[in-house]
C-alpha cells in the first residue's frame, strides 16, 4: 500500500482527489445507465399498452389482405425469402407485438420502422389476422 501512496505523491495526484474523481465518474456512469433503463422501461410499457389495445380489436382479414400487398413484396407469401423472415401463419399476438415494437422503435430495423410507422391500430390488427390465416 505504501508503494501506491508513494506513486500518487510522486505523480502529484492526491489520494482524496483521485477517490472523489473516481466516485464522480462512477456516479455519472450509473446515472446514465439508470436513465437508459428508465427509457427502456417506459418504451416497454408503451409497447404493452399498444399491443393490448390492438389485440382487443377485431381485425378484418380482407382489409389485411388489401394492406398486405406491400408486405409480401419482401416477405413473400410463400414464406421463402432470403434473409427476410416469413410472415405466413404467424400467431396474431406475435405479429401484433412485432409490428408495434418496430413502429415504436423497440426493434431496430429502419425498413420495418418506416413500414409500420404509418399503420393505425386497426391496420395492424387487420394485417395480423390476415397473416395468421395466409394459406400456401
Amino acid at each position: 500500500m505504501t508503494g501506491n501512496k508513494g506513486w500518487l505523491r510522486r505523480s502529484g495526484i492526491h489520494a482524496r482527489r483521485l477517490a472523489r474523481q473516481t466516485v464522480l465518474v462512477a456516479a455519472a456512469g450509473l446515472a446514465g445507465m439508470q436513465a437508459h433503463a428508465m427509457e427502456e422501461a417506459e418504451l416497454a410499457i408503451e409497447v404493452e399498452h399498444a399491443v393490448t389495445r390492438i389485440l382487443a380489436l377485431d381485425g378484418d382479414p380482407a382489409y389485411g389482405e388489401y394492406l398486405g400487398g406491400e408486405c409480401v413484396t419482401c416477405h413473400q407469401a410463400s414464406g421463402a425469402a432470403s434473409g427476410i423472415p416469413p410472415i405466413r401463419g404467424l400467431p396474431v399476438d406475435y405479429t401484433v407485438q412485432a409490428m408495434v415494437e418496430y413502429k415504436l422503435g423497440a426493434r431496430p430495423n429502419p425498413v420495418m420502422k418506416l413500414m409500420t410507422s404509418r399503420l393505425s391500430d386497426e391496420e395492424i390488427a387487420a394485417l395480423a389476422v390476415y397473416m395468421a390465416d395466409m394459406e400456401d
